[in-house]
C-alpha cells in the first residue's frame, strides 16, 4: 500500500503468478498506521491477536512518524495484529467474489483486461449443419473464429482478430427452424448469429460487469439499470429481463446509480470513478446533463423530488457533498464538514423543511437544511466505519437507518438523535453492510441489505423483524435496489463479481437477468426445446454459473450457480421429457439441473477425476444417458434419470477433450479425444475398445457421419 492509497497485490503459487491493482480508501491505510503506531502486538479494531510462527513479515517504509519498521513472525517482535486484516484484505483483492470483511466502497479495483485473460485461451470447435450442410465451428487463439464445410472445405462465414469478440467456446444447433451459430468470450459475453445469413442475433456484452443497480417505473414499465468497472449503463425490463439499450459513460463504467422523477420525466444519474455525474432521460436515453465539481470518486447519489423540481445530492472521496437542481442541471451548493468519504446520502421527511442525511467514514453522520445549505447537526454514531444510509417512513415522518462495518443496522429519531432500535444479522455474521434500500412490499415499508459476505436480508422496517435471507451467490453485495411492479416488488443487486441477482422478495426465490457472465465462457450449447417449444441456449463460466436463453430470441429464463469454483464442461438435453443440464468442475463432481427451473436433478454416482473436460447425453440400449470424461482420460457412462452407473471405460492418462455417443444401426458407439491426440472408439454396450489412434491435431470436437468419424482441431477437420 502506498501513501496516495495505491495497491499492489501478487500471490505466488507454485509458477502461477497473480497480480491485481486498486485503490484504497486512505481510511484503511490511516487505520492500519494507527495500529501499528500502538505498538505490537496490539490487534486492530476486530482483529485477534497474532500467533507467533506462521512464517510472516510486515514491513512499513516512509509511513511511520518513528521512522521504517519491520516485523518477523520468526523474531521476538512478530507481526502484530493488524497482520490478520492485511491478510483479509489481500484475499479480497485478488479474490473479488469471495467473502470480504472490508467495506466494498473501501476498495476500487483496477478491471483486469479481457485481452490478458484471452490470452490464454484454448482453441475450441462444435460440429454440426449450415445451409443443410455438415459443417463445424473452429476458434483459434489469435486467430478469430469461423464456418466451414465438412464436405470439400468450403468456407461458410467467420471473424477475423477484430470481431471484437475473444472465443473460448462455440456451438452449432437448431432453433425455430434456423441454424443457429453462438460464441463465448473471454470477456463473459455470449453472441448468437444466423449460421447461415451471418445477421447477429442477439447477445450480452462483456467485461463490464454490474456492481451498481438502481430501479423505478419509467412511464408505468419497471425497469432496472445496472453498471459495472467499465462499460456502459445497461438498461433492462424488470419483469421478464428483457435488454432495452445502454447508456452511454464513454465506457468509464459507474460506481453508483440512482432513479428519479422530475417535472413528468423519470431520470437516472450515474457516477464514478471518473468524477463526473451523468443525468438521462430514462425513456428515451437522451443525456440531459453532465455534472462537473467533484475532485475524487464519486461514491453515493440520492434524489429528493419536490413536484415539478427534484434535487440531486452526490458526495465522494474528495468528502463534499454537492446539491444541484435536476431540472436545470445547476449547482445549488457545496455542504462540507466531513473529514472522511462521504459512503451514502438519504433525504428524509420532516415536520417541517425536509433534510439531507450523509454518513462517512469518518464516523459520524450530519444532516443538513435542503433549502438554505445550512449545517443542522454532526455527531459521531459509530466507532467503526459507517458505510450505509437510508431514510424509513414511520408515523408520518422518517427514521433515519445507518449500517456499518459490524454488519449492524440502527435506528436513529433524527431529531433526538437517540438510538430507537436495531437489527442485528446475528452471530458470525459481521460483515460490512454495503448497501440498503427502501420499498415497500404489501402495504409495508421493507429495508433491503447487502452484506459483504454476499447475504441479502430483507427486514420489516416498522417492526425490525427479518422477512428473508438470500444466500450468497456473485460474491458480496455492492449495491441494492427495490423496484415496483404491477403486482408485486422485486429485489435487485449488484455484486463484487459484477453479477446481477433479482429476487422475489416474498419467496426468495431468483429470477433472470440480461447479464454476461463474470468470467471466460467455458461452454455453449444449444438444447432440446423446452414446454413452451422454445429451444435452449445454456453458457457455462469460469464464474461457476449457467445461464440459459432462449436461443432465437435471446430472452433469459434462468440463471443458477453450478460450481462455485467454475464450471469446465456443460451439456443440454432431454431426459424425462423435460430439457435437462449436465455441469462438472475442477473436482471431477458431475451434476445434473432441470433446465426450466433450475431444481437439482439426481446426483451422478462417481466423480471422475477432476476437471472434467466434456459432457454429453445420448441413448443406451434406448436408455437416456450422460458421458462424461475425466482429467485422466478415463469415461463414465451414468443413467440420466436416476444418476446410477451405466458403464466405465479407461482412458490413457490424459485429459479428455470431446467426446461423442452414437447409435449406429443398433450398435452404440463411444468415441472420444484427448490432450495428447489420441482418439478412441469403444463399443459403449460391452465396453469393448475397437480402434486407438494418433492424431496430427488436437481433437477439440468429434461426430460420426456417413462417410465415417469427424474431428475438428486446430488447422480444420480430418474424416477417419
Amino acid at each position: 500500500m502506498a501513501a496516495d492509497g495505491r495497491l499492489r497485490v501478487e500471490a505466488v503459487t507454485g509458477t502461477t503468478r497473480t497480480v491485481r491493482t486498486g485503490r484504497l480508501d486512505l481510511a484503511v491505510l490511516n487505520r492500519v498506521l494507527g495500529a501499528l503506531r500502538s505498538g505490537p502486538p496490539g490487534a486492530a479494531p476486530g482483529q485477534d491477536a497474532a500467533e507467533p510462527g506462521t512464517g510472516r513479515r510486515l514491513t512499513v517504509v516512509g509511513l511511520l512518524p518513528d521512522g521504517d519498521a519491520s516485523w518477523d513472525d520468526a523474531t521476538a517482535t512478530p507481526v502484530p495484529g493488524v497482520g490478520r486484516a492485511l491478510e483479509a484484505l489481500a484475499a479480497q483483492v485478488l479474490d473479488p467474489a469471495a467473502a470480504g470483511r472490508l467495506p466494498g466502497v473501501l476498495l476500487a479495483l483496477d478491471e483486469i483486461d479481457p485481452a490478458a485473460a484471452g490470452s490464454t485461451a484454448r482453441p475450441a470447435a462444435a460440429i454440426g449443419t449450415v445451409g443443410g450442410r455438415a459443417a463445424y465451428a473452429l476458434a483459434e487463439p489469435e486467430q478469430g473464429f469461423g464456418l466451414v464445410a465438412l464436405d470439400g472445405a468450403d468456407p461458410l462465414g467467420g471473424s477475423g482478430t477484430e470481431a471484437g469478440v475473444l472465443p473460448t467456446a462455440l456451438a452449432l444447433g437448431t432453433a425455430g427452424g434456423r441454424e443457429l451459430f453462438a460464441v463465448g468470450g473471454a470477456d463473459g459475453a455470449v453472441q448468437v448469429w444466423d449460421a447461415v445469413s451471418g445477421a447477429l442475433l442477439h447477445g450480452t456484452a462483456g467485461g463490464e460487469g454490474a456492481q451498481a443497480v438502481t430501479a423505478g417505473l419509467v412511464q408505468g414499465v419497471p425497469l432496472v439499470f445496472s453498471a459495472g468497472r467499465q462499460g456502459e449503463v445497461q438498461a433492462w425490463h424488470a419483469e421478464d429481463g428483457r435488454a432495452l439499450g445502454l447508456l452511454s459513460v464513454a465506457g468509464q463504467g459507474a460506481a453508483v446509480l440512482c432513479h428519479a422523477r422530475c417535472a413528468g420525466l423519470d431520470l437516472v444519474a450515474a457516477a464514478g470513478d471518473d468524477t463526473l455525474v451523468r443525468v438521462w432521460d430514462a425513456a428515451t436515453g437522451e443525456q440531459l446533463h453532465l455534472l462537473v465539481g467533484h475532485s475524487d470518486r464519486v461514491t453515493a447519489l440520492a434524489v429528493l423530488s419536490l413536484g415539478d423540481q427534484a434535487l440531486l445530492a452526490s458526495a465522494g472521496q474528495d468528502g463534499s457533498v454537492r446539491l444541484w437542481d435536476l431540472a436545470t442541471g445547476q449547482p445549488l451548493a457545496v455542504l462540507t464538514g466531513h473529514s472522511g468519504t462521504v459512503t451514502a446520502l438519504a433525504f428524509l421527511r420532516t415536520g417541517g423543511d425536509p433534510l439531507l442525511a450523509s454518513c462517512a467514514l469518518d464516523g459520524t453522520v450530519r444532516t443538513w437544511d435542503v433549502y438554505t445549505a445550512r449545517a443542522l447537526d454532526g455527531r459521531p454514531v459509530a466507532r467503526g466505519w459507517l458505510t450505509a444510509l437510508a431514510a424509513v417512513p414511520q408515523d408520518g415522518r422518517d427514521l433515519l437507518v445507518t449500517g456499518d462495518e459490524s454488519g449492524q443496522l440502527t435506528f436513529w429519531d433524527p431529531e433526538t438523535w437517540t438510538a430507537v432500535g436495531d437489527c442485528a444479522p446475528g452471530a458470525g455474521q459481521d460483515f460490512p453492510v454495503n448497501a440498503l434500500a427502501v420499498g415497500e412490499l404489501d402495504g409495508r415499508p421493507v429495508l433491503a441489505a447487502g452484506h459483504g459476505d454476499g447475504t441479502l436480508r430483507l427486514w420489516d422496517a416498522t417492526t425490525r423483524t427479518a422477512l428473508h435471507t438470500a444466500a450468497p451467490d456473485g460474491g458480496p453485495v455492492t449495491s441494492v435496489a427495490l423496484c415496483p411492479t404491477g403486482d408485486r416488488t422485486l429485489v435487485v443487486c449488484g455484486t463484487a463479481t459484477g453479477a446481477v441477482r433479482c429476487l422475489d422478495p416474498r419467496s426468495g426465490a431468483p429470477l433472470s437477468v440480461p447479464t454476461s457472465h463474470t468470467g471466460p465462457v467455458s461452454a455453449v450449447a444449444v438444447g432440446a426445446p423446452d414446454a413452451d417449444g422454445r429451444a435452449l441456449l445454456a453458457s457455462a463460466g469460469t464464474d461457476g454459473t449457467v445461464r440459459v436463453r432462449e436461443a432465437l430470441g435471446g430472452a433469459p429464463l434462468l440463471r443458477l450457480t453450478a460450481d462455485p469454483a467454475g464450471v469446465t464442461a456443460l451439456a443440454v438435453g432431454s431426459v424425462a421429457g423435460r430439457p435437462t443440464l449436465a455441469t462438472a468442475g475442477p473436482d471431477g463432481t458431475v451434476r445434473l439441473w432441470d433446465a426450466t427451473d433450475g431444481a437439482p436433478g439426481p446426483v451422478p454416482v462417481g466423480a471422475l477425476p477432476g476437471p472434467v473436460g466434456a459432457l454429453s447425453f445420448g441413448l443406451l440400449d434406448s436408455r437416456e444417458v450422460l458421458v462424461g470424461g475425466g482429467a485422466d482420460g478415463s469415461l463414465r457412462i451414468w443413467d440420466a434419470r436416476d444418476g446410477s452407473p451405466a458403464g466405465d471405460f479407461a482412458g490413457g492418462g490424459s485429459p479428455v477433450r470431446s467426446i461423442v455417443l452414437q447409435d449406429l444401426g443398433g450398435e452404440v458407439l463411444l468415441a472420444s479425444g484427448d490432450q495428447e491426440s489420441t482418439l478412441r472408439l469403444w463399443h459403449a454396450g460391452s465396453g469393448t475398445l475397437l480402434n486407438e489412434a494418433e492424431l496430427d491435431r488436437l481433437p477439440l470436437a468429434v461426430a460420426f457421419g456417413e462417410a465415417g468419424l469427424h474431428v475438428v482441431g486446430p488447422g480444420g477437420a480430418i474424416t477417419l
